[in-house]
């Protein structure tokens, strides 16, 4: 059977599938439900074969929905690198810049850095995917993914921003029903609160001086969401490991036993080399960087450079 494949229904099988659902797809596509739906529908029967197969709580791909999906997913790749290669001929910034980033950003500083953004380059849009997975630059079609902590291929075009300062935090009310905290080796006779989605997991503190200590926990409570942890440090859950703007904002309390902290994360964006100096990727590294700058209550960065300098008599 042959059909004329048009590459719009295939940008939206594409969708649909990255999203697990009609009704998201849709609010990303800017189209009503209905019509997502009555557009899959009209495709399955041109190809006279499903290409979702749908219960009332889950959405999941046949065979030939995932196939025709990854084409979908080929034209939006294409279409996104001659965006880019028409970006690249005007002075000003201008298009979608779409970025990645873990949750840790979008909990502490990213909307204000992306309002200032949008501000002063009216010609743009932003698009944000936040995940705390790695993402393939080039195959997913971003921009730029901002990291924290992580190392990347040299075929990624790294911009060293700062450092994030994670400290080790709890509310009041969770501190005065909970047992003394004075020594590292009390931690284990607290509720602890842990990330990453693992059962059990090795926290790294360091003193003043510079000594590190690994203390194994078994958290009570453990979450993937960044905003999640944070939800549950301020209802007196326990104790986690949380960006210090995070704890401020949130007025809780920072802990330090024996004068031992979490090390400070390092923080940067990531674009692929090619793509790196696009007029809007270079004007959105150039914004962050200025950002970095004028906030130094959320970063460490600066901090570290005035450390760094030598005195003068």
């Amino acid at each position: 059977m042959q059909i004329a494949a048009d590459p719009s229904d295939l940008l939206l099988i594409a969708r649909v599938l990255e999203r697990g659902s009609f009704a998201h797809a849709a609010v990303d596509l800017g189209l009503p439900p209905s019509t997502v739906s009555r557009r899959v529908a009209a495709l399955e029967r041109q190809v006279g074969a499903r290409l979702f197969e749908r219960t009332t709580r889950s959405l999941r791909p046949t065979e030939l929905g995932e196939q025709l999906a990854r084409l979908g997913a080929s034209i939006r790749t294409i279409a996104l690198q001659a965006e880019h290669v028409v970006s690249d001929h005007h002075d000003a910034p201008r298009g979608t810049l779409r970025i990645s980033v873990p949750t840790p950003v979008i909990d502490t500083f990213l909307g204000l850095a992306l309002s200032e953004f949008i501000r002063r380059y009216a010609e743009m849009r932003v698009e944000v995917i936040a995940t705390d997975a790695l993402v393939d630059l080039v195959a997913d079609g971003f921009d730029a993914t901002i990291r924290i902590g992580a190392s990347s291929p040299l075929s990624l075009g790294i911009s060293p921003l700062a450092s994030i300062v994670p400290v080790l935090t709890a509310s009041r009310a969770y501190l005065d029903r909970a047992p003394r905290l004075e020594r590292l080796a009390d931690l284990a006779n607290h509720s602890l609160i842990g990330h990453a989605g693992k059962r059990r997991t090795t926290w790294t503190l360091v003193s003043r001086s510079g000594e590190q200590e690994r203390i194994d926990v078994n958290p009570r409570v453990v979450t993937n969401s960044s905003p999640l942890t944070t939800q549950c440090v301020v209802a007196g859950a326990g104790i986690s490991i949380l960006p210090r703007s995070v704890a401020l904002r949130e007025r809780l309390v920072v802990l330090e036993p024996e004068g031992y902290r979490p090390p400070p994360v390092s923080l940067a964006i990531m674009a692929p080399s090619a793509r790196a100096k696009a007029p809007k990727t270079r004007a959105f590294i150039a914004l962050m960087r200025e950002f970095v700058a004028t906030h130094p209550e959320l970063f460490d960065i600066i901090e570290a450079r005035r450390a760094s300098r030598p005195s003068v008599a």
